[in-house]
């Protein structure tokens, strides 16, 4: 199956394997269950637990298998979760806070009277 989507929910189940290709600075995490990343030529093994998360750092097809009967994986890339990081983050910084880091950034002109 090709899957070329920016996020995806993907469950796995015992002896059926996930091939990830060009996917680096892709973001895989553990939703359900623990598993199993592999990375063709590397000598790491990646072992998730639901909860946590992988960001590809090279350009090799990987392998996502399920430790277990069962997990659930999402994928997406990392640029679009960092975006989503970033602009959950900056809902709830203050307007004032907005102000005073333009201006430490030099974008910042006082509003006219």
């Amino acid at each position: 199956m090709w899957i070329n989507t920016s996020h995806a929910r993907l469950p796995l189940t015992a002896r059926r394997a996930l091939r990830l290709t060009r996917a680096h600075g892709t973001q895989v995490r553990a939703v359900d269950g623990t598993v199993w990343i592999t990375i063709d030529n590397d000598p790491r093994d990646i072992v998730l637990d639901a909860g946590e998360s992988f960001i590809v750092d090279s350009g090799r097809d990987l392998v996502v298998l399920p430790i277990g009967e069962r997990a659930t994986v999402d994928v997406c890339h990392a640029a679009g979760a960092a975006a989503r990081t970033v602009a959950a983050l900056r809902a709830r910084v203050p307007p004032w806070q907005h102000r005073i880091g333009a201006l430490l950034q030099g974008r910042w002109a006082p509003r006219p009277a």
